[in-house]
């Protein structure tokens, strides 16, 4: 029962994340992801699962995200919509909080995660091939840019049809998956076939989203690589190399986007600015509730009756000030700092038998590799009700466990080597 669980898990993956109902309506129709999570639920309730598993939920990082649910239930009534959490927002809050659940009760052992990675990669690679696949045929974009405020605008690469992502959209999924096919590609020449071979056409649809915050998620992601290299110089060579061709590719438009970061005389400056307001916007919101919040998902709601704009918060940590107030932000922080904790512990394990533990110990670092980007990332985008912090939450706890149970079978197996029969002549 219990593969019968992992196996459904795995396909409210790829529905999830390659958005299923919306390219079969009849999945739309019948709530095909909420259907899944009910199916497994009911089958985690029928198997009954062992101890260990029980006991998983009750780690630190677990306790941290039931002390979040818990707030967000017990605020309700205090909050500003109470009314909007309860008919919208709950639910798709639901829908991400279950990837941490699920994640951890679900894949106990290395083949599991093997298999979860497996898919969990593949379908983010087609989230990036698809629309790439689309432009390069077909001429599709998908969104655009404005410049000089709004006299000239420039074409930028989003999802496809079927997703639901914007430019930044892309280029997060696109950086989240970077750091997973450099690590694992480096474990054998086999991998780093299947792993690296993509790497460019993920750099030429970064180029294409002119997405800043994805390019500097990228600096972000290549300066751990280097820190963490052991042939730093060959890495390091390899990096200049591509930047300069990927840098010749560039259109002007594409290179004053990203000069914008800096320069306040490119065209696309005025859209950098409007960032830093919006994050200021967002704070002077947030101080009508500033304990409690205006209510999960709210934030659009809670823009547009300030300042006029139903935009999502660009900015994690100001969106959940604005939803769940000064209380809930400390919970987060809480929550992330956790799964730092997770990941350094998980990696001091694995490094003591680093050759014996290759596919953890390459798992973890690209992990540590994404949890420091989408640190940074997190400046530029919204997240408290996206999956990716409940998933990799659920990861750390995951293989933390996988790498205590590596180290003691290890120890175990060590200590049998080298123990000394008695000479039973002498008993």
């Amino acid at each position: 029962m219990n593969y019968i669980s992992f196996i459904l898990y795995l396909l409210f993956n790829i529905s999830f994340f390659l958005h299923l109902p919306a390219r079969v309506p009849f999945l739309g129709v019948i709530r095909f992801d909420l259907l899944l999570i009910v199916i497994v639920f009911l089958t985690l309730l029928v198997a009954k699962k062992n101890r260990t598993n029980e006991r998983e939920v009750n780690n630190s990082t677990s306790i941290i995200l039931i002390i979040l649910i818990c707030y967000i239930i017990i605020s309700i009534p205090f909050v500003e919509w109470p009314g909007s959490v309860l008919k919208k927002n709950s639910l798709n809050f639901i829908k991400v909080i279950i990837f941490y659940y699920y994640t951890i009760l679900l894949i106990d052992t290395e083949r599991k995660l093997k298999a979860y990675m497996a898919i969990f990669l593949i379908c983010q690679s087609l989230r990036v091939f698809e629309p790439l696949y689309l432009h390069i045929t077909e001429g599709y974009w998908g969104d655009k840019a404005s410049m000089m405020a709004g006299e000239e605008f420039m074409s930028r690469l989003a999802g496809a049809p079927s997703d639901v992502i914007n430019p930044n959209g892309l280029a997060f999924v696109i950086v989240s998956i970077i750091p997973f096919f450099y690590y694992l590609g480096s474990i054998s020449l086999r991998n780093g076939i299947i792993y690296f071979l993509p790497l460019p056409a993920f750099i030429y649809a970064l180029i294409l989203t002119a997405s800043r915050s994805g390019f500097l998620a990228l600096i972000a992601i290549l300066s751990g690589i280097v820190i963490k290299s052991q042939r730093k110089v060959i890495v390091i060579g390899i990096i200049v190399m591509g930047g300069l061709i990927a840098f010749a590719s560039l259109t002007a438009d594409q290179r004053d986007r990203y000069a914008s970061v800096y320069d306040e005389n490119t065209k696309n400056y005025g859209t950098s600015q409007g960032r830093t307001q919006g994050i200021i916007e967002d704070l002077k919101i947030a101080l009508n509730k500033p304990l409690v919040g205006h209510g999960l998902g709210t934030s659009p709601e809670a823009r547009f009756h300030s300042i006029g704009s139903s935009l999502l918060s660009h900015n994690l940590y100001t969106e959940i000030m604005l939803e769940l107030g000064l209380i809930g932000l400390i919970i987060f922080l809480l929550f992330m700092r956790s799964i730092i904790v997770n990941f350094y512990a998980a990696l001091k394990k694995i490094k003591e038998n680093p050759m014996d533990n290759a596919y953890l110990f390459n798992i973890a670092h690209a992990m540590q590799i994404w949890f420091a980007m989408n640190l940074l990332f997190s400046f530029a985008s919204y997240g408290l009700s996206t999956y990716a912090w409940y998933l990799f939450g659920g990861l750390s706890v995951v293989i933390k466990k996988l790498a205590d149970e590596k180290t003691t079978q290890n120890r175990n197996r060590n200590e049998v080597g080298t123990h000394k029969p008695r000479n039973l002549l002498y008993r």
